[in-house]
């Protein structure tokens, strides 16, 4: 599990840097096979970049390895190719992993807005203003309120949209892009800045945000989660149609994103047992994703 395998580490100084939202059921080969990412694939990347080789056994029986402990093999990068490949193109046996040294200093900081688009265009300006923070996650008020009503660490019931931002590196650099997120946050509409006191209070932070979809069950028994990506210019507009599309189709819907790199979460709310429910659904996730591929957007 993908969780164990960094708890194992941490100790040592080290960590596996993918950190899915599932981080604590999801699985080191099922990472392999989704390329997963994570909210710390903004500054780390995706599991792509984190697995040096794996062995592999092909529909035919025939066990291979692709990649390398060492230097990257030459040739075409099969490695590469077989991650994200959902098991399609064989069964993984064995996975190599990279492993990242653990920061000599971290800053959590929560911003509270009014709106999810004061939230989205301090997402923009602090990208702009040359920052990669390690995480930037977005929450808008509905799901906000089921992750406190769970975790009970303090996020804002009353505001609109919450940002949950992270840089690590050295501290003094730290300090200054902490800093520097503040004003930004501040500078486009930030209602109140707070940051994590504690490593406690970091990592409780950070078990809301990852168990965001859970904490859905309090508002409604059934979601579909949607899973697209557009550019971080257009996040604001692409959040306002996707409430308009949920309201067109008399749907409740809530927000929860890996807001730095552009790649939008909407769940769709409802009640499974409602008669037509699925056809309006399904005709407002269709909506979605024409929303975000009008945007300039993709399918993640």
């Amino acid at each position: 599990v993908n969780l164990d395998l960094t708890k194992h580490l941490t100790p040592l100084g080290y960590h596996f840097a993918p950190d899915p939202s599932s981080q604590q059921v999801c699985t080191i080969g099922g990472n392999v096979g989704n390329n997963s990412g994570g909210p710390h694939c903004l500054a780390y990347g995706v599991t792509n970049a984190h697995i040096l080789a794996i062995e592999v056994v092909l529909a035919d029986g025939e066990i291979v390895t692709f990649g390398g402990l060492d230097a990257e093999p030459s040739g075409y990068d099969l490695r590469g190719v077989f991650i994200g490949g959902e098991g399609m193109l064989g069964i993984t046996t064995k996975v190599a992993v990279r492993i990242t040294p653990n920061p000599s200093s971290v800053r959590t900081l929560l911003l509270s807005f009014d709106t999810p688009r004061d939230a989205a265009a301090t997402v923009s300006a602090v990208i702009a203003a040359g920052i990669v923070p390690a995480a930037m996650e977005v929450m808008d008020q509905g799901i906000t309120i089921a992750v406190e009503n769970y975790v009970n660490v303090g996020y804002p019931r009353d505001a609109g949209a919450v940002l949950l931002a992270e840089v690590d590196g050295l501290p003094d650099g730290v300090d200054i892009d902490a800093q520097r997120i503040s004003d930004i946050g501040r500078e486009h509409g930030a209602t109140d800045v707070r940051q994590a006191a504690s490593d406690e209070e970091r990592m409780l932070l950070w078990k809301g945000r990852k168990t965001a979809f859970g904490a859905v069950a309090q508002i409604a028994p059934n979601y579909y989660l949607h899973d697209t990506v557009v550019p971080r210019s257009k996040l604001a507009d692409t959040l306002e149609e996707v409430y308009r599309i949920a309201d067109e189709h008399d749907l409740a819907v809530v927000n929860v994103f890996h807001a730095g790199d552009g790649n939008l979460h909407p769940l769709l709310l409802f009640n499974g047992q409602e008669p037509g429910i699925y056809d309006r659904v399904r005709a407002a996730g269709a909506k979605i994703v024409e929303a975000s591929l009008a945007a300039g957007g993709v399918l993640s």
